[in-house]
């Protein structure tokens, strides 16, 4: 296990890596296709164990919606509560019946076989979504109900499909007991990461209130924090998946309040978030890529393709028509928001994990093959279909290019001005070299030659331990980053560059002036 989650997290690395490459195709693209020339190389695919759900679901989903959680304020939830339920519970169990008497209809199959067909198709990934819309502009209202959808719908999903396995498995369903059992592992997921939740908070901040310094005890907490609350709810028998979104809620609201408690912490928590997402949602469309190869490869046949690909089609179809009507009549959005709704309910690896995990509840067979491969046509066409129609609909974003091209003209801009200042001063020119070279170095603007020679004469010459030096160069630098914050604000205040833009720069160069006073404190 822990050669193939390397493996995993090499391959995840390096198709980021690729997607730099190509930045008009979404990383999720890139992830995939990466992922099946892995399933296809048998040196990789040999080394990557065979997928089991349970922990597809505990290693990395509950970290990603924990992580989703976390960017979500809990007033937007307060605000939108009557829709949330409205979208993970009526829409889904809309959906569910719908697709479940087509498809019992249309194809044959048994009602029991066709509701754990529906079932599965009802939870969405936000990510893969994602995917289909790069470059795009989205409207806000259908955006932010997508968002907010796949938060809470795997719950929905996953209860719905262990109740409808157990009737396809045990020839009975008993509609009381879905009920029951809904509520209770709904209420149950968010009783526990809210006492989960609490407990970490509070025993977190009582840390950071008597510990001089626990930052690295602090993120080993806020890193653990999502799995372990998995663990407990599953333990519990009711919702995890819930439980690590009520904790990720929380924490948004926790880092709220206490953001200059520690304002390092804040800043690193932050960053770590990023990466972690960054990684995960990598390895989730590489997982998926590994799969298709493998699904096709053990399951394909030319017998029972009819069947696969109406079932499939049929699925895709009857959740359209459903979240379309839905959106259009119950959320009272306009024709063309409705459809970017219908649409935007994009499937990824969270649905192959919800297949896999029948394999544990007794389903096997004809009708597995039958459910796995009918669920990747659905994968397929939700990822197609939306990728092409929204070309025609939505407008497209200024392109990626020419904003990173402004970018990195007032970077260099940004520069130039800290390096004129540095000329005014009365300075060694040997002085005022090196300072300007550290300069550049903010603008990408020295070469690979000049660090090598850099760094040959560090290997040679000792660091100069004198504190009258030290101070003097701080000042010299603090000086430079001053000038070029100044320059930021004047470029905002201009119009030459948008304010979220010029903010990621003035961040870069408030971090560097804090690496200053780090080395300093060091030394």
């Amino acid at each position: 296990m822990l050669a193939s989650t390397f493996v995993l997290l090499l391959v995840s690395i390096f198709s980021l890596m690729v997607s730099r490459i190509f930045p008009r195709i979404s990383v999720n693209y890139v992830s995939t296709f990466i992922g099946i020339l892995c399933g296809v190389i048998p040196f990789i695919d040999h080394r990557i164990e065979e997928f089991h759900s349970e922990i597809f679901m505990l290693l990395i989903i509950a970290p990603l919606l924990f992580f989703e959680g976390f960017a979500t304020p809990f007033g937007n939830l307060r605000h939108k509560l009557k829709q949330i339920i409205g979208i993970t519970v009526v829409m889904v169990l809309l959906s569910t019946v719908v697709a479940g008497v087509a498809l019992h209809l249309a194809v044959g199959v048994s009602l029991p076989l066709a509701f754990v067909m529906a079932a599965i198709s009802t939870p969405t990934d936000a990510t893969a979504t994602s995917s289909v819309s790069m470059g795009l502009t989205m409207p806000k209202k259908p955006s932010e109900y997508l968002r907010l959808e796949s938060l809470f719908n795997d719950a929905s999903g996953l209860i719905l499909l262990q109740a409808t396995a157990l009737w396809l498995v045990n020839g009975q369903f008993s509609y009381q007991k879905t009920a029951l059992d809904f509520l209770v592992s709904a209420l149950g997921g968010i009783f526990v990461g809210v006492i989960c939740c609490t407990i970490v908070m509070l025993f977190r901040q009582r840390l950071l209130r008597t510990l001089v310094d626990s930052l690295t005890v602090q993120l080993l907490l806020y890193v653990l924090t999502p799995y372990i609350i998995y663990l407990i709810a599953e333990e519990l028998h009711v919702s995890g998946i819930l439980a690590v979104v009520v904790a990720g809620i929380m924490h948004n609201s926790e880092a709220r309040v206490s953001l200059f408690v520690d304002a390092r912490l804040s800043f690193i928590s932050r960053s770590v978030t990023d990466i972690m997402n960054t990684i995960l949602n990598s390895m989730v469309f590489v997982i998926f890529g590994i799969m298709v190869v493998r699904v096709m490869r053990e399951y394909l046949s030319l017998q029972n393709i009819a069947i696969w690909g109406l079932s499939g089609v049929l699925l895709y179809i009857a959740a359209l028509v459903v979240r379309y009507l839905y959106a259009r009549y119950k959320l009272k959005e306009t024709t063309k928001n409705a459809v970017v709704f219908a649409l935007g309910g994009v499937h990824g690896a969270v649905t192959l994990a919800l297949v896999f995990s029948l394999l544990d509840l007794g389903v096997s067979g004809n009708e597995f093959s039958l459910i796995l491969m009918a669920e990747f046509i659905l994968i397929i066409l939700s990822m197609l279909v939306p990728t092409i129609v929204f070309r025609f609909i939505l407008p497209k974003k200024q392109n990626d290019a020419t904003i990173l091209a402004n970018v990195a003209r007032i970077r260099h801009e940004m520069v130039e001005a800290a390096i004129k200042e540095v000329d005014k001063m009365h300075l060694p020119k040997r002085a005022k070299d090196v300072i300007c070279m550290y300069l550049r170095d903010q603008a990408k603007a020295t070469s690979l030659r000049e660090f090598n020679q850099r760094f040959a004469r560090a290997l040679q010459i000792p660091e100069i331990q004198n504190d009258f030096y030290h101070n003097f160069r701080y000042r010299i630098f603090t000086r430079c980053f001053a000038v070029e914050r100044a320059y930021l604000q004047q470029a905002v205040e201009e119009g030459r560059i948008e304010a979220t833009y010029a903010a990621k720069l003035y961040q870069e160069v408030v971090l560097a002036e804090a690496m200053l006073v780090d080395n300093r404190e060091e030394e």
